[in-house]
């Protein structure tokens, strides 16, 4: 069971291969986590973390990078869409 992605963003600063794994991976389900919680890296740098409710509507970021609110956006529109590629 895979319960973590990599995707390369095209960021405002440029390029980031950022991985967004499954916090909680024993309940994972497809490629992601069933409760929506996941942990954003690049490479050994830990970004923070991405919550989303259950309808995947509403998220919210711990962390402590400079993403601007669209680069957010924009990581939160790929977790979800893969999400629902997995259900």
């Amino acid at each position: 069971m895979n319960t973590s992605l990599q995707h390369a963003f095209n960021l405002t600063d440029g390029k980031h291969d950022i991985t967004i794994t499954a916090i909680d991976s024993d309940i994972a389900v497809g490629s992601l986590s069933e409760n929506g919680n996941y942990r954003l890296t690049e490479g050994e740098l830990n970004l923070g973390d991405i919550q989303f409710d259950e309808e995947m509507d509403y998220w919210i970021y711990n962390g402590q990078t400079e993403f601007t609110r669209d680069e957010l956006i924009t990581i939160a529109d790929y977790i979800k869409h893969q999400q629902n590629r997995a259900a």
